[in-house]
């Protein structure tokens, strides 16, 4: 099974970053002229403000020695990956490199693990984990300081299975009212505990044995697991956020300062400050892109109808250092204003105590295949 991730064409216009072509941006301006003519305005206008402010530093202050950059995601299994690197100072020409011939240490509650080297920076340690164990891990290369952090086995969070919709709404993002599929699944937070979280949505495609279907026209086939049967491949979807709160504050004001919602590898973060103890129901929006197919009814007769893709949810119960990490990045993606100077661009959290990079544990769920069917017409 191959994972990749999905950001629709309306989405990828919305993403100067991601769309470095004259034509994209061409494209860009034309659709949506009136938004970016005000907010040009607010850039001339933040960039005015500020042209009494001086901000010197040494560049000689922020060099330094390389370190390693450790990164692990522990869960409950037998197999954690460790990938280490080698840091490469700002005055220092060349390219971030793999660290083949380091000697990592790995214990889950105190007791040593297996390490495999693979050989390309990759380590694999090998020990049974379950909810709650404690992992420490401290990597060591020639000429570098040690590098160590830990992190706990988090536990599952059930999700109910989703339902699949279509509804029209107004949409901040595109600013107009459009159609979308809404994937809805309920979850109940545990109350005794601060929890953070991560969802991923996920559409399929199936591919049978002899022959290619997709989710849309596999005659109601849902994707199967059973890699005997079908082969399905995953993509991983960008989210309208505009129905689900949990997962974004921003209005249009927040656009026009050039703040966006824009994810990290649609892995979409959020705590339980609002919900704690609660029962919730995530409302997680996609861009509708329906199919047809023909089926036969229990009466005999046929019928026509629209079908979306398949979809799952993944819910993610992750540790707060996976959150402020995700959390991080997230916010230096989206501040259009930081990337063009006119506010501060906030470093990227990290656990790793003599190095560079995050150990961090986690437990996902995922939910059944579903999907939304509409008829549209039947006949004898």
């Amino acid at each position: 099974m191959s994972t990749t991730t999905t950001t629709p064409a309306r989405s990828r216009l919305r993403r100067k970053a991601t769309s470095p072509s004259s034509h994209h941006l061409v494209t860009l301006i034309s659709f949506n002229a009136m938004r970016h003519h005000y907010t040009l305005f607010i850039y001339i206008l933040a960039a005015l403000s500020l042209t009494s402010c001086k901000d010197d530093f040494d560049i000689n202050k922020i060099q330094s020695n390389p370190k390693l950059i450790l990164y692990c995601m522990p869960t409950a299994g037998d197999t954690t990956v460790i990938r280490l690197t080698r840091s490469l100072p700002v005055n220092t020409k060349g390219s971030i490199t793999p660290v083949t011939t380091a000697h990592v240490d790995y214990t889950v509650n105190g007791k040593e693990a297996e390490i495999i080297n693979m050989g390309d920076g990759t380590y694999k340690a090998v020990a049974h984990q379950q909810v709650g164990d404690h992992i420490h891990i401290a990597a060591y290369a020639d000429s570098l300081p040690v590098a160590s952090a830990s992190t706990t086995i988090l536990d599952a969070i059930t999700i109910d299975n989703p339902t699949v919709k279509r509804v029209h709404l107004y949409s901040n993002y595109e600013e107009q009212a459009e159609d979308f599929y809404q994937i809805s699944a309920t979850f109940t937070d545990p109350g005794d505990t601060k929890d953070y979280y991560a969802v991923q949505l996920v559409s399929a495609i199936i591919t049978h044995k002899g022959g290619i279907l997709t989710g849309t026209d596999a005659e109601g086939e849902a994707p199967s697991d059973d890699t005997g049967k079908t082969d399905t491949t995953e993509s991983v979807r960008h989210i309208y956020l505009d129905s689900e709160p949990l997962l974004s504050g921003l209005g249009q004001i927040d656009y026009d300062f050039g703040y966006d919602d824009n994810d990290y590898e649609h892995f979409y973060v959020f705590t339980d400050d609002d919900i704690n103890g609660k029962t919730y129901t995530l409302h997680l929006n996609v861009w509708y892109e329906p199919g047809q197919e023909t089926v036969k009814l229990p009466d005999g007769s046929m019928s026509s109808q629209l079908v979306s893709p398949y979809y799952r949810v993944i819910l993610y119960h992750i540790t707060p250092e996976f959150y402020h990490f995700i959390h991080s990045i997230g916010s230096l993606d989206n501040n259009d204003l930081a990337k063009a100077g006119l506010s501060n661009i906030a470093p990227s959290y990290g656990n790793v105590k003599g190095g560079i990079g995050m150990a961090a544990g986690y437990h996902k769920t995922k939910t059944k295949w579903t999907r939304y069917e509409e008829i549209i017409q039947t006949w004898k």
